[in-house]
């Protein structure tokens, strides 16, 4: 059965690689910025109290090392938003061409992380409109993975498969 969400999906995978990019700069802006000098990221809505640039300060800004995964300050201790730039790229890239298995599960960990990720902002109170927007997207993404792994039970009718075992018992039976 061909695949009709493939260009949807790509979308959802081209916007989250636009907000990570984003996501990105902002926290390189805030890490490198001079005392002095101002700068207000587009997410950073005063009227709102959401504040995107100091959610990307906290330790779960940093899952890998947050988790004891990669030592802190290490070469692989990057932002979260780094690792869905690279989660979105192979979306747009390869993703079509991996097993549906594989896909399921790069996409089930994406929303592992997503999952963990917005339960923190709910523990901690705080506002990030780019982090739930990213949150929306692997949730949708998860789903067209979810979907097409079979694993809904959609494209297959439980009843076909069981006439044609009953079928087959009674062609036996004669």
């Amino acid at each position: 059965m061909p695949r009709t969400t493939d260009g949807k999906m790509s979308l959802y995978a081209a916007l989250g690689v636009l907000l990570s990019s984003y996501a990105i700069y902002v926290e390189h802006k805030m890490a490198h910025k001079p005392p002095e000098e101002e700068f207000s990221a587009l997410c950073d809505i005063e009227a709102l109290g959401a504040s995107c640039s100091s959610v990307f300060q906290l330790p779960e800004g940093r899952m890998l090392s947050y988790f004891g995964l990669v030592p802190d300050g290490s070469m692989l201790d990057v932002p979260n938003a780094a690792l869905g730039l690279v989660y979105y790229s192979i979306w747009l890239t390869v993703m079509s061409s991996l097993p549906k298995a594989l896909r399921l599960l790069i996409a089930s960990l994406a929303m592992a992380s997503s999952i963990f990720l917005a339960i923190q902002l709910l523990i901690l109170s705080e506002l990030c409109i780019l982090c739930w927007s990213t949150h929306v997207i692997n949730a949708r993404l998860w789903w067209d993975a979810y979907i097409s792994s079979g694993s809904s039970g959609k494209g297959t009718s439980s009843s076909d498969s069981a006439g044609d075992s009953r079928g087959k018992a009674k062609i036996k039976r004669v």
